[in-house]
Order: C-alpha cells, then sequence, then structure tokens
C-alpha cells in the first residue's frame, strides 16, 4: 500500500498539477477560458478506500467508455478530450462518482488514477417535511426545505422517504490529493480559469425509495455546514466562494458564497453535486521533464511541489501528478511563491527535491536529472484447488513493495510483470483465489532477487472466500451473499472508532441491513450501536431497542481481509409499541 505524505497545514494559497507538454505565453488565469479538444489516449487504475483495486468499475471520458479489469486498470484509446481539462469519470456500485481532470498530452498515454470514496448513508429524510442530516464521521450537516425535492427524470415533485448519501473531503486528509474529485481549478463567474485553496469540500447524492436519483426542485434551497479544518480556522477568510464541479467540463463552477460562522463555513445551495469551499488565486503555467542519469524521460512518476513551512504561510500544502511517457509534466503552480519540488516513485520513495520559484510570470524548467535505479520483475506459477486440478476462474493477489496486484489465472497459469521501485532483493506474499469455488489458499511468501521469479504451484484451499450477512426475526430466515446482493463496510477514523456494514438485496434500491458497533482492539464482544431493517420505502421497519447489547466478533484480518461475528439484539417495530428478537452472524471484506 502506498505511504501517504504527511499534510500539516495548509496555506493561503493551493493548487494542483496537471500531465501534458504544453506552454502558454502569458498567465492562464488573465483570460476567459476556452475548451481546446484534441485527441488522447488515457489509462490508469482505481482503487478503493484501502487501496485495492476495484474491478469491474465503469470509466468514462468524451464518448469512451471502458470496464476495469481485475487489477482495477482500464484504457481509453483515441478520445476526443479538452487538452487542459480532460475529464475522466469512474461509476461503481457503493461508491460516489469518481472523476479526476487533466491536462492531456497528445501522441503519448496519459496517467490516471482514482481512488474512489465509499457511499455512507447520512441519514433519511421524508420529502415533505424536509429535515437535517449529519455527515459522517467529519462532521457538519445538510438542511432540507419542505417540499424541496424532484425526481430530474421529468421534474415531477417527489413525496416520498428520501435517503441522503453524504462525506466531508477534508484538505488536511492524507488521501486528499487521492480522492479529490476533478481538479483544483476553476471557472469564475467572469469565466476566468484560477487557482482554488479548499476550506474543504463535500459529496452529496438523495435517492429514492426505488432507487432513483433525486435532485433539489428549482427555486429551493439546501443549506450545507462545512466544518472548517483545525489547521485552516486560522487562514479561514469571513466570507467565501461556493464551488460546484461540472459533471461536464470536469472543472468548478463558481456558484454563491459561505460565510463564516465559529468553526464551520455555511451556505445554500441549489442543486447537488460535489460543492467546494475555495479562495482563488493568479496562476502561472509550469513545465519540466524528469529524466533519469541516462537522459531517458521517467514515465509515471510522481511530482509533487509544496509551499514549504516557513515561506510566509501558516503551514505547508502540496499537490501531485505524474508524469507522462516521455517524462513531461505540466502544471498550473501559485505565482510569487517560494516552491519546493519533489519526485517519488510509486513506492512513496523520495528520488529528487529541489526549491523552485517564486515565478512571476510561466516557466519551463527544462529536464532535472534523477537517480533512479528501477527494475521489472516477471512473476509466474500455477493455481490448483483442493482435488490438485488446475483454477479455471480464479486470480492471485501479489502484495510487492507495499503495493497490490491482481493477476488473473487462465487455465491454472498466471504470469505477470511488474516495474519495481529498485532493485534490491526483497520478498512478495502471493495468495491465490479459486473465484468457483469462493475459497483462497494461505499467503505465501517468494523471493523476489532478479528478473523472474516462479511461484511455482499455488494451492486456493483452505481459507473461505465466503462472505454472507444472516439473521433471523420473527422466524424468518434472511440471507445475502455477493454477488447478487451488495454489500459496503465503512470504518471511522481514531476519534469515531467504529465499523458500519450494509446489505442491499438484489433488485433493490436501497439498503435492507444496516448494523454497526464499536471496533475493538482484540477479537470477542465489543458495542454494537446499531442494528436498523428497513422496508422497501425506506422506512424503518426495525431499530435495536436494547443499549448494553453486544457484537461477537470472531475474525477481523488486516486490511483486504475480513470481518466476521455474531449478535444477538431485541428490536421495536417503528411504531414503537413491539419488540422481537433478532439473531444473525455476517462475514463481510473490509
Amino acid at each position: 500500500m502506498k505511504n501517504s505524505r504527511l499534510l500539516i497545514h495548509v496555506s493561503l494559497l493551493a493548487f494542483i498539477l496537471f500531465l501534458g507538454c504544453n506552454k502558454t505565453d502569458s498567465p492562464s488565469n488573465s483570460k476567459p477560458y476556452t475548451p481546446e479538444y484534441v485527441t488522447a489516449t488515457l489509462s490508469g487504475r482505481v482503487t478503493d478506500n484501502s487501496k485495492e483495486p476495484v474491478s469491474g468499475a465503469i470509466v468514462k471520458a468524451g464518448t469512451a467508455t471502458a470496464t476495469t479489469d481485475i487489477n482495477g486498470s482500464f484504457t481509453l484509446s483515441n478520445v476526443q478530450v479538452d487538452k487542459n481539462a480532460a475529464f475522466v469519470k469512474v461509476e461503481k456500485e457503493g461508491f460516489f462518482l469518481g472523476t479526476k481532470t487533466i491536462v492531456a498530452s497528445t501522441g503519448n498515454n496519459n496517467a490516471v488514477v482514482i481512488q474512489l470514496i465509499p457511499k455512507t448513508v447520512a441519514g433519511t429524510i421524508t420529502a415533505t417535511s424536509g429535515g437535517t442530516v449529519t455527515v459522517p464521521e467529519k462532521g457538519g450537516s445538510i438542511a432540507f426545505e419542505a417540499n424541496s425535492i424532484i425526481n430530474p427524470n421529468g421534474n415531477a415533485a417527489y413525496s416520498g422517504a428520501v435517503e441522503v448519501s453524504a462525506f466531508f473531503i477534508n484538505p488536511e486528509a492524507t488521501d486528499f490529493n487521492e480522492i479529490m474529485p476533478g481538479t483544483l481549478r476553476g471557472i469564475t463567474t467572469n469565466n476566468e480559469e484560477t487557482g482554488l485553496q479548499s476550506f474543504g469540500m463535500m459529496a452529496v447524492e438523495l435517492t429514492g425509495s426505488a432507487g432513483e436519483k433525486l435532485q433539489l426542485a428549482p427555486g429551493k434551497k439546501a443549506t450545507l455546514h462545512f466544518p472548517i479544518p483545525a489547521g485552516l480556522q486560522g487562514e479561514a477568510p469571513a466570507s467565501i466562494p461556493l464551488w460546484s464541479l461540472d459533471e461536464t467540463t470536469g472543472l468548478w463552477k463558481e456558484e454563491g458564497e459561505a460565510t463564516k460562522q465559529g468553526t464551520e463555513y455555511i451556505g445554500t445551495v441549489g442543486h447537488f453535486s460535489f460543492w467546494n469551499c475555495d479562495a482563488p488565486f493568479p496562476i502561472i503555467d509550469f513545465t519540466a521533464t524528469i529524466k533519469d542519469a541516462n537522459g531517458n524521460g521517467l514515465n509515471a512518476v510522481e511530482v509533487v511541489i509544496e509551499v514549504p513551512a516557513g515561506s510566509g504561510t501558516a503551514g505547508s500544502t502540496s499537490a501531485s501528478s505524474y508524469t507522462n511517457a516521455e517524462g513531461l509534466i505540466f502544471g498550473k503552480i501559485p505565482a510569487n511563491k517560494t516552491l519546493q519540488l519533489k519526485i517519488y516513485n510509486k513506492c512513496r520513495t523520495l528520488l529528487h527535491s529541489q526549491n523552485i520559484g517564486p515565478f512571476s510570470r510561466n516557466t519551463e524548467l527544462g529536464a532535472i536529472a534523477v537517480n533512479y535505479n528501477s527494475s521489472q520483475v516477471t512473476i509466474s506459477g500455477a493455481v490448483v484447488n483442493c482435488k490438485q486440478e488446475s483454477v479455471a476462474n480464479g486470480f492471485v493477489s501479489i502484495k510487492l513493495e507495499d503495493i497490490f496486484y491482481n493477476v488473473p489465472v487462465t487455465n491454472g497459469k498466471f504470469s505477470t510483470t511488474i516495474t519495481r521501485c529498485n532493485s534490491t532483493e526483497t520478498t512478495a506474499a502471493i495468495t491465490a483465489f479459486d473465484l468457483e469455488k469462493q475459497v483462497s489458499g494461505t499467503a505465501s511468501n517468494l523471493t523476489i532477487s532478479g528478473s523472474t521469479a516462479d511461484a511455482g504451484q499455488l494451492y486456493a484451499c483452505g481459507v473461505a472466500a465466503e462472505m454472507f450477512i444472516r439473521y433471523t426475526v420473527e422466524g424468518v430466515d434472511y440471507s445475502f451473499a455477493p454477488p447478487k446482493d451488495t454489500f459496503m463496510v465503512y470504518e471511522g477514523n481514531s476519534t469515531n472508532n467504529f465499523v458500519a456494514i450494509t446489505a442491499k438485496p438484489e433488485g433493490r434500491a436501497i439498503e435492507q441491513f444496516i448494523i454497526i458497533f464499536k471496533r475493538g482492539a482484540e477479537l470477542g464482544p465489543t458495542k454494537l450501536y446499531v442494528i436498523d431493517l428497513y422496508n422497501d420505502d425506506n422506512s424503518i421497519h426495525y431499530t435495536k431497542s436494547q443499549n448494553d447489547t453486544e457484537v461477537n466478533i470472531t475474525e477481523f484480518d488486516d486490511a483486504s481481509g475480513f470481518i466476521a461475528g455474531n449478535f444477538s439484539a431485541i428490536l421495536r417495530d417503528s411504531a414503537g409499541t413491539q419488540t422481537y428478537p433478532i439473531t444473525g452472524n455476517f462475514r463481510v471484506k473490509r
């Protein structure tokens, strides 16, 4: 897993880098923004919040569509995109829309890395009466007026239950660059391009009882409360522009204003997308070429530019992107600021660091030489099941230098070539999976010391890969299992130390089962916070009535492993007049 760099505090300026090799002759914020369409190839990888590959995601750019493979990889070839704002969208059940906006280089492959945000239900309101929901984990809230919701397919008024999914995107979070939608560039009300410094973003989606996407009615408003991160509160202005992500252009669009009240920004919005509290700032164009000691361009290395602490700001901030196949990097950076440029390989090993700037005009640094001793290794082997038969439908998971790779198994064989971060001897952990039998083997260690490594024969046998949620209430048994049913697992941070698990049955638009419990340090009993069972119209059918119940955790693996346990509790019905016992167990993947 890639190590995240520490973001301490954020200065008055922030910025984002883009891929490309173009230059302009004047600062990019001094003229109206006009799209310039080119043909480009975009490829990359989609991961989840645990940095695991996401397969089966739908990736779109321009008019092209692709589906991620078992390793989360995709390629969109010869796509018509805006050169300065090539917009890539990723759709996957259980996640918010994933997006990235880059500057596209024609004639080269353009790297795109997208980390998806799990969709978390913040609460449910009734459209006719409105209400307020609290955003999970990071805080903030969303207040709705009565009779303010429509089905945008026909603009018909909606009067049923509204499921509100929301997530606060903290600009101080270590994974902010990975999960941030689009890019930190916006178009002002004067149609001018500007750089943006975020004081907080929010993702919001509304879903009806039949799974339909909902929106605010014309003329109606919702009020958003954005918590201001602690490191930004001293720098936060009294008022700040509000920006929504334009899901057509991939750039933020200035729409309204939020005011600072205590430790929050509060603003009203007339529709839902991603919303962002941002201070605009002037930017210039920046170009460099990253090369190895032999003068060859380095592909897909991460270039980070920071406003360092001690440069007249309260702290430091950074943003990053990746070089193209020729080692070129193109960016929009703050004007008139001292900056620090850092270059990392994909394992987050620092390869190079230097100070640059301040720059008052567009600048090209030329070639930057980096000592980078990478190497490639081809790992191959065979996979059999418990009966010593070749696995026909499976994959192997390889963890090498803290990065996960999923490799398909074809007729019992697999082979993949991986570009390493260095050439020193190390160990890879390899686990084989049999998708047909829903079992896996235990992880095997493989020494990596040259250009090839033979894993030999691996066994997909002995470890159940089965996932399920089962419970019994009022004498009726309920059972859920993928792939027909959808599970989501959401884990809080060290402050909000909980685990939430949901189950959405096949053919149903909303979750039927939700359980939330305290994440304990060890296996065994832990406090049960919530069990909710929902009707088809999204109303609560049963909810837990006792405050002293527990979940017995029987399995809690490391990231990408399993969480399993069993529970018993007393539920009350929606009227609050009757109580019923519930028993159940679960096993889901983190």
